[in-house]
């Protein structure tokens, strides 16, 4: 209390200096003085000084605001008598205002709060002795020590120790994760058990904290077309309340009647509310781990019909395993594991270390080789044991000759077993080989699930991984079309042709290789955003790799949306109602102000329960 105290001091005292101005004016005291209530046109004058002020830059710069609408509603009020009318109006208008303020103050709040997720200092190891140095002096290089209970002040990777950290206020995981040597941690993660020491690859705006913290100040700064669109329908709705006062007048001739249709008719609920609910959208999307670089997206999120994925790393999780070895001409399983990792022991592709990884869980350890040539895009070679031996693909294997499957059954079963397949021949046979394929995401059928929720008119995977296992992938998961085999400018060339044919298009990957994809879909959401091309190239940013933050984003979105409509359309009709009710002669000028300032509240509240956490 004491800090709203301090914040709204000036807000408070004309807020009750206006209220007790009301209750001595409705008590009739002031007739014993005077016929004219000089302490309602005093506090009127004074308790609207702002709005009156507003009013009159909006003049002097030759634009229609709410403002000038209110102040000559409340001028012309004391002009013709109406002195409590007048108050009330002044005191509603304040109260709807500092209502905006908290609700606005509490939206940036999420900024704030993130902010206070670094510490202000760390333990640093330097010249063999610990110092305590503020963050804003760590560098890249230095050993940090964090201990348990801690948060992680620094961007860097895991030199000693082991702990699981939390790293729910970053990524929105709400489960602590496993952190050890070799393992990246992020700035404003919390360490929870163990000590330990990191060495600093990123400090202070260089870190994904940092760059978070940067996207969402730009965001709140930034107006989306919604809201430009909800300034001019203000304005325009300005003009139809004097436009409706006018009317009044003609028909009526009723000064009174004038000044009520003049009060009831305003466009508050929409130029406050709709910057309100973008503001609470992005705020929503921050405390679920979603990064939004500004409310244009959150308000063209609403509107996708197409969502198109990436296969490595957005629907995988882009570590190959081997999924199966196997062997023919009477060698071992256990062999043809032994070979190939002796092979593939110093390769630092993907495929060799998840042969090596599977060797390793089999208590399979690889030998000393002879000669080995590497040959790109086929395989390698090798001499082992005074034979020559080959791994690779198959096109390797009939440039050496090697005697392959007589039946093309059966050579099409060996090339269609799931995922990539790595054979090993010798100079004569076929031997056998492993099958190795990236692990489905757990989460990521029911992702998919979630995203039918918000009926798009088709779910794609493109991947640039083998059109088979792209197609097994896109039946698993029962997507609408899966193609593999694509390079990035082919990703590029089918988001452009979704758009061409009126799909308005999200596209999710991982920000590297599809950054092009990611710039030219509607909206880019770039998943895993740990890479500085993800926060250049994207849209939205997760930080986490769960696939369902994007329907969480969507569903955020679209309830936006439906609030900014409501509060379109219900200041519309309240509007309209108001105006004929004067036209009638059944609307006081008392009862305007309230009509207009309850409606342009509730809309507030409307735009204000966005920020409720779902």
């Amino acid at each position: 209390m004491g800090k709203l105290w301090l914040h709204y001091k000036s807000d408070l005292i004309r807020i009750a200096g206006t209220a007790l101005a009301l209750a001595i004016s409705l008590s009739g005291i002031w007739k014993q003085v005077s016929p004219i209530d000089f302490i309602a046109i005093a506090a009127t004058l004074i308790g609207g000084f702002p709005m009156i002020k507003e009013a009159f830059e909006a003049i002097r710069e030759r634009k229609m605001s709410m403002e000038l609408s209110m102040a000559i509603a409340v001028l012309a009020c004391l002009a013709i008598g109406q002195f409590t009318t007048g108050l009330v109006i002044t005191l509603f208008v304040l109260v709807a205002e500092l209502l905006e303020d908290l609700t606005v103050d509490n939206g940036r709040g999420v900024l704030k709060k993130l902010t206070e997720l670094l510490p202000q200092t760390a333990m640093v190891r330097k010249n063999n002795s610990e110092i305590t140095l503020p963050v804003q002096e760590l560098q890249p290089q230095d050993i940090i020590i964090v201990k348990p209970g801690s948060r992680i002040p620094v961007d860097g990777v895991v030199i000693k120790g082991s702990s699981f950290v939390d790293q729910a206020a970053i990524t929105g995981e709400s489960i602590p994760v496993e952190k050890t040597v070799g393992v990246k941690v992020l700035a404003g993660t919390v360490n929870q058990s163990g000590v330990l020491e990191i060495q600093a690859t990123g400090t202070g705006q260089d870190t994904i904290f940092g760059k978070i913290i940067r996207v969402i100040e730009d965001a709140q700064k930034t107006k989306a077309p919604i809201e430009k669109m909800a300034d001019k329908l203000a304005a325009r709705l300005v003009y139809f309340a004097f436009g409706g006062a006018i009317l009044t007048f003609l028909i009526t001739r009723n000064l009174t009647a004038t000044i009520a249709a003049l009060i009831v008719a305003g466009a508050c609920g929409v130029a406050a509310g709709t910057p309100l609910a973008i503001l609470a959208g992005i705020g929503r999307c921050a405390r679920e781990g979603i990064i939004v670089k500004g409310g244009i997206y959150l308000e063209q999120l609403a509107g996708i019909d197409a969502i198109v994925l990436d296969k490595t790393g957005t629907l995988t999780l882009g570590t190959p395993r081997v999924k199966e070895v196997f062997s023919l001409n009477g060698i071992s399983k256990q062999d043809i594991l032994h070979l190939l990792a002796t092979g593939e022991q110093h390769s630092e592709h993907p495929l060799a270390q998840a042969i090596l990884n599977e060797a390793k869980q089999n208590n399979i350890f690889p030998d000393a080789y002879g000669n080995l040539d590497y040959l790109p895009g086929k395989g390698l070679s090798l001499q082992f044991n005074n034979r020559n031996f080959y791994i690779g693909n198959l096109t390797l294997l009939r440039e050496k000759r090697v005697a392959l499957p007589s039946s093309n059954d059966d050579l099409e079963k060996l090339k269609s077993k799931d995922g990539s397949v790595i054979f090993i021949a010798d100079d004569y046979t076929l031997l056998g080989g492993v099958s190795i394929s990236d692990t489905i995401r757990k989460e990521a059928k029911s992702a998919v699930s979630a995203l039918r929720n918000y009926d798009p008119s088709i779910i794609s995977l493109i991947s640039g991984d083998a059109k088979q296992v792209v197609e097994e992938m896109g039946k698993t998961l029962a997507l609408d079309e899966a193609i593999g085999g694509m390079l990035p400018a082919d990703k590029l060339e089918y988001i452009k042709k979704l758009k061409t044919s009126g799909r308005k298009v999200a596209m999710i990957g991982d920000g590297i290789n599809d950054a092009p994809a990611l710039v030219e879909a509607t909206v880019g959401i770039a998943m895993g955003g740990g890479t500085d091309i993800a926060f250049e190239s994207a849209d939205m940013i997760l930080p986490t790799n769960n696939l369902l933050k994007v329907a969480t984003a969507l569903g955020i979105s679209r309830q936006v949306m439906r609030v900014i409509r409501f509060n379109f359309w219900g200041t519309i009709i309240i509007d309209s109602i108001g105006i004929l009710l004067a036209l009638l002669g059944l609307l006081s000028p008392m009862d305007a102000a309230i009509i207009h300032v309850g409606s342009e509240t509730c809309f507030i509240l409307n735009s204000a329960r966005l920020f409720r956490k779902k």
